[in-house]
């Protein structure tokens, strides 16, 4: 049997929405030792119920990455997942704690690399790029090492991740001073795209190397 807490997930009341899910964020939210619970049912052989709990964790991080940090190696597990929705919720929930996750995100790296290059999912695809993003802002080390990787997701899938490449990059550029050229040339390009979340993106890193240069 389960415990009380994730009884009253969806799929566990017959819940088509996601509205049982965030009655149990607001409870783990109100007493946070209930995470503990929802982090064991990350191991559970329901799909729809580990789905669930991953919702959780993402929504709880929404609101108090803090209070996900310590949840990561559970989330972990789930980047290899077989069923796409499980997959998206844990690279989401870990996008939300990476920029106060150094170390649980160091390790992670290459799986999030390869689900980049591999995964099928746009949106597994987006949360991904977004958590190596994040993690480019942890310090140097962490800069240095997702740099490549970001600039590589510029093209990778036809650009379709591009926009949250670019954020990543301009996340690193304040880390990376010899960079700042290279920089300089990949936010021009891009500040011609046809798309405007890429325009945006490309905008914003040009301008922190603006600011970068002023100082």
């Amino acid at each position: 049997m389960y415990t009380s807490i994730l009884t009253q997930l969806s799929s566990q009341v017959g819940d088509r929405t996601e509205a049982s899910n965030r009655e149990v964020v607001r409870q783990c939210l109100n007493d946070p030792q209930l995470l503990n619970q929802i982090a064991e049912g990350l191991q559970a052989p329901e799909l729809a119920l580990v789905g669930d709990c991953a919702e959780v964790l993402t929504l709880v991080a929404q609101e108090d990455p803090a209070l996900v940090v310590s949840y990561a190696q559970a989330l972990s597990v789930l980047l290899i997942h077989k069923n796409t929705r499980v997959r998206w919720e844990a690279t989401h929930a870990l996008a939300l704690i990476a920029s106060s996750s150094h170390a649980s995100i160091t390790s992670l790296v290459p799986t999030l690399v390869q689900l980049n290059r591999n995964d099928a999912s746009v949106i597994v695809r987006d949360h991904a790029t977004d958590t190596l993003a994040n993690y480019a802002s942890t310090g140097k080390s962490a800069a240095v090492c997702v740099y490549p990787y970001l600039v590589e997701m510029l093209t990778l899938w036809n650009g379709k991740q591009a926009g949250h490449a670019l954020q990543g990059l301009a996340n690193a550029a304040p880390l990376l001073p010899s960079k700042r050229d290279e920089l300089r040339v990949i936010a021009a390009e891009y500040s011609a795209s046809d798309r405007s979340v890429v325009r945006k993106a490309a905008r914003r890193l040009l301008k922190v190397i603006e600011l970068q240069s002023a100082g």
